[in-house]
């Protein structure tokens, strides 16, 4: 048995006292949520590249197809410093590690190269998913895995994490 998942781009934790944002897409543009995104030099959102991007970084919660449209004809909402929301792995990453975006995969992250401190999205704390397994024998025990709400474990390639945004 397998319970199911938070998606990217989901915010974890709420804090009340802590809002989103939105900010305009640019032209010829469609985000998807759970991407890390930055904005371009006209102050419009972008998918992060695989080139290594100065912050501010932000994380869609929303997808916004902003393809037929010019610069902030639409407007996306984004997680900013200081929200846990979840994005997605593209490589193995360890609990506590700074990450970046990923040099392989737009919109994803990675491990900070520990080079530039502009280029930090984030620090990972633990990874969605899990599963519920039931012995086929007496005592019929059961089994459950997790690792998001107890012992955080290392993400690889594709799981959805929890990070905290902006702290360097």
């Amino acid at each position: 048995m397998a319970y199911g998942t938070t998606g990217a781009g989901t915010i974890t934790k709420e804090q009340t006292l802590h809002s989103i944002r939105r900010f305009g897409v640019a032209a010829s543009t469609t985000i998807t949520k759970g991407e890390v995104c930055i904005p371009d030099a006209g102050g419009d959102l972008i998918t992060q590249t695989t080139t290594a991007a100065d912050g501010p970084h932000y994380v869609a919660l929303e997808t916004v197809d902003n393809s037929s449209g010019a610069d902030n004809d639409l407007q996306c909402p984004v997680a900013v410093q200081g929200h846990f929301v979840t994005v997605i792995a593209d490589g193995v990453i360890e609990p506590g590690e700074k990450v970046q975006g990923s040099a392989t995969t737009a919109g994803q992250v990675i491990t900070w190269a520990g080079t530039e401190t502009d280029l930090v999205v984030g620090v990972y704390y633990g990874k969605e998913g899990g599963s519920i397994a039931k012995s086929a024998s007496t005592p019929y025990a059961e089994t459950y895995t997790d690792g998001a709400d107890f012992n955080p474990t290392a993400a690889a390639d594709g799981d959805v994490i929890e990070i905290l945004v902006g702290i360097n």
